[in-house]
């Protein structure tokens, strides 16, 4: 797996775990996902990145508080659980385009046998 992946899968770890999805939200992305850039993310995963740092990002904190956990505290169950769902959805997709098979090579019909039992007589 590429460092991003391994990152985003940290993160759905943290997710998955027991626990109110608003602390499991805010320890994923602060743990693992918030010194990211949008720019190390592949071009068309950097939208929705983005929009994820914007969403947890957007309340000011108080005093030594972290943004990220000042913005999820005033958030709904039902949004925290959106922005997990997103984390979830970007590590698939990072899964899925990441993990791709060496493309067919072409071979020559004369370095092919076919096993004895497709051949006549065999």
């Amino acid at each position: 797996m590429s460092y991003l992946t391994d990152r985003f899968e940290a993160a759905v770890s943290v997710l998955v775990a027991e626990g109110p999805i608003k602390q499991r939200l805010a320890a994923a992305y602060s743990e693992h996902l918030d010194d990211l850039e949008s720019s190390e993310l592949p071009a068309r995963l950097r939208p929705a990145f983005s929009a994820l740092y914007t969403a947890l990002h957007r309340v000011r904190p108080i005093g030594r508080e972290a943004s990220v956990n000042a913005t999820i505290r005033k958030m709904s169950p039902e949004e925290a659980g959106a922005h997990a769902r997103a984390i979830v959805m970007l590590f698939a997709e990072l899964f899925r385009h990441g993990k791709r098979a060496e493309p067919l090579k072409v071979v020559g019909s004369r370095e092919i046998r076919p096993p004895a039992f497709l051949t006549k007589g065999g």
